[in-house]
């Protein structure tokens, strides 16, 4: 073999080495650059397009036009976080599923609950807040005859009511002995008579109503009663607490302590809701409203005698009825999420920064702050 020959050879052994190596950088690059796509979600838009309608406490409109609520306070976070910013778009509850699946919004913020139907044309977030319905009813309605018989007839009224008469009984039957000699005129001598006199005047003096019809003379009569007068103001005050407590522990009472309770009432709920096609499927007869306004002022006016709808915004339009209050009586629990487009990647970052907002002492205070606890 030459050397030529030999040339020949090595150049193309080498020739080949460098095709294989050039072969394999390529595909490796390919890769690199299929998986880097595949890891990597979708870029978020420098503003994104979020779709909200009016409904306190989830999403509310100042008179400047900003925007506020725990929804908002929620979103506020979550685009924090994700270092992007938004631009509220206002738009129908209804036609924030379709808006969201058309492209035409990003994101939608709304009381829409998480549920199925919907799921399958779009996709809920985690849940930012669960709740529940809540039913509204009129304060005259469980202080009725009902009520009041219960609260009249109640052991502790009737101890409280023998506190009071059994300390007048024995000061009316003290002042007549000390008064029926030296004053027969007003204290009868005679015991019937005279101790029924004396029974009214401690009752008098007792509730300081003072008619002036009967006075004790005697110098230990006028004493038992300046003890009679400071003892009468004690008691009085102690029977009244008693009262207020009891009448308290009744207010604290609802005539609607379960579902089975609302079968035979006049219930209303918000057209085309949640709580609409739950109360149709415990065969709950419901009239319809278009807006919470509307049915609490028809729950107002007695024409229902029960509102049912989602318990938060109840909690919080019910600040301006002071004749309806709301039930402790929960049931059907709701979960709000934020609505993405199905299938959106960035919805893994969006569900992470969702997290790390609930796990902060500032979102307790926020919901704190929209749905207090101690709120009835």
């Amino acid at each position: 073999m030459s050397h030529f020959q030999v040339v020949i050879g090595l150049f193309r052994r080498f020739k080949l080495t460098v095709q294989m190596m050039l072969t394999a950088l390529a595909l490796a690059v390919t890769l690199s650059s299929a998986h880097a796509q595949t890891a990597e979600p979708r870029p978020q838009p420098s503003e994104l397009r979020v779709g909200v309608h009016a409904l306190p406490p989830y999403v509310m409109r100042d008179r400047d036009g900003s925007w506020y609520g725990l929804g908002i306070d929620l979103l506020n976070s979550v685009t924090r976080r994700l270092g992007t910013t938004y631009r509220p778009v206002e738009i129908r509850p209804e036609e924030m599923v379709a808006a969201v699946e058309s492209g035409q919004i990003d994101m939608a913020l709304g009381a829409v609950p998480i549920n199925a139907d919907d799921e399958a044309v779009i996709d809920f977030t985690l849940p930012y807040y669960s709740g529940d319905l809540g039913i509204a009813l009129r304060i005259v309605d469980k202080l009725g005859p009902k009520i009041m018989f219960q609260l009249l007839s109640s052991p502790a009224f009737l101890y409280m009511l023998g506190l009071l008469t059994g300390p007048v009984f024995v000061i009316g039957a003290l002042i007549w002995l000390l008064e029926r000699r030296a004053n027969p005129e007003q204290f009868e001598p005679r015991p019937a008579r005279g101790v029924f006199s004396g029974f009214w005047w401690a009752t008098v003096t007792m509730t300081t109503v003072g008619y002036g019809d009967k006075a004790p003379v005697t110098f230990l009569g006028r004493l038992l009663a300046m003890f009679w007068m400071f003892a009468a103001l004690i008691l009085a005050a102690i029977t009244t607490a008693q009262l207020a407590a009891g009448l308290t522990s009744s207010l604290n009472s609802n005539f609607v302590d379960n579902i089975g309770d609302l079968s035979g009432l006049d219930v209303g709920t918000v057209s085309e809701s949640a709580a609409a096609a739950e109360l149709d499927l415990l065969n709950i007869t419901s009239t319809t409203f278009n807006s919470v306004d509307e049915g609490l002022d028809a729950l107002d006016r007695h024409d229902i005698d029960a509102f049912v709808y989602d318990r938060a915004i109840l909690q919080w339009a019910l600040k301006g009825y002071s004749a309806l209050y709301l039930t402790n009586l929960q049931f059907f629990q709701q979960n709000y999420g934020l609505i993405v487009p199905q299938g959106d990647p960035s919805r893994e970052a969006i569900n992470i920064a969702i997290l790390k907002t609930l796990g902060t002492e500032q979102w307790h205070l926020t919901v704190e702050r929209y749905l207090p606890s101690d709120a009835n």
